[in-house]
């Protein structure tokens, strides 16, 4: 194109929305069989969008079935269905007149720094507040025990070369951070504010939850509370642990709907293995 033209690269191919669907398109008509490219192009654009979809709805649905288990499970459907037709009214402002600009606003935002942001908090999270070292004796138990050679790669990147590298790239973003513009127009101030409400709006959740964690939580602050919270998988293993055993039983009885017929106490279950090798409970009320 730039040669047909007679025209530097920069000038023909520009990134955006203009380079999916201007600078492609018009690449693709110059090829033989250009219907075939272009048709298939599009309909991978499409599947992408699906796949995009399918994604942000098992998320909020998933979300919604921890939350509310029992009521998720008789009305998965409708509550999925109205999930959708949510989502559908909110994404109706991105198809008015103004719909290209609140959807560059969207992506100059939102597309980017969430990501980054979210994942700059999980790598804290979990390597320096929940601790590299359990994190990875969480692994083992599940995959078998590793020589401590296999483990420095994911050492060296989960605790030095990922965390500097995200907080470099997130730095460097808030320095070089310029106002959205479409094309030669400028947003105006409040289109600027209402873009930092977005970014702010996705991602504030994560310490809040984090907070209220903390302060349900019983005991000390530094002592009891984010120990409680912190405490390693292999520490609360079924086998080593009568209360998380009782929880996941539980859990599957809901699930599969096994024969619970009681407990040793309020607190502890007897398991014993059906034919099936399906967990059940013997239940002897004090």
């Amino acid at each position: 194109m730039a040669f047909v033209s007679e025209r530097p690269v920069s000038e023909v191919v520009d990134s955006g929305f203009d380079l999916a669907f201007v600078a492609y398109p018009e690449a693709l008509s110059r090829l033989p069989v250009s219907p075939l490219w272009s048709f298939l192009f599009f309909f991978m654009l499409l599947l992408l969008g699906l796949d995009s979809q399918f994604a942000t709805i098992e998320t909020l649905t998933t979300t919604i079935q921890d939350i509310y288990p029992k009521v998720m499970k008789k009305l998965r459907i409708p509550i999925t269905l109205g999930v959708c037709i949510l989502l559908f009214f909110l994404g109706l402002i991105c198809v008015t007149q103004a719909g290209i600009y609140w959807v560059n606003l969207i992506d100059h935002f939102c597309a980017g720094w969430g990501i980054l942001i979210a994942a700059v908090l999980e790598i804290i999270g979990i390597i320096y507040i929940y601790g590299g070292n359990r994190f990875i004796e969480d692994i083992e138990m599940m995959i078998g025990k590793k020589s401590r050679l296999f483990w420095l790669w994911w050492r060296m990147c989960w605790f030095f070369i990922t965390p500097v590298l995200l907080m470099a790239i997130l730095v460097w973003s808030l320095v070089t951070f310029s106002p959205p513009t479409y094309g030669s127009v400028l947003y105006p101030a409040w289109g600027t504010a209402v873009g930092w409400c977005m970014i702010i709006f996705c991602v504030i959740w994560i310490p809040i939850a984090a907070i209220l964690k903390i302060v349900k939580a019983e005991g000390n602050l530094c002592q009891v509370r984010v120990q409680k919270r912190c405490h390693s998988l292999k520490s609360c293993f079924p086998w080593q642990c009568q209360e998380h055993l009782c929880c996941l039983l539980q859990h599957a009885f809901s699930t599969l709907r096994c024969p619970l017929i009681g407990f040793l106490d309020q607190n502890t279950p007897l398991v014993v293995a059906s034919e099936a090798n399906l967990p059940y409970c013997v239940l002897v009320r004090r």
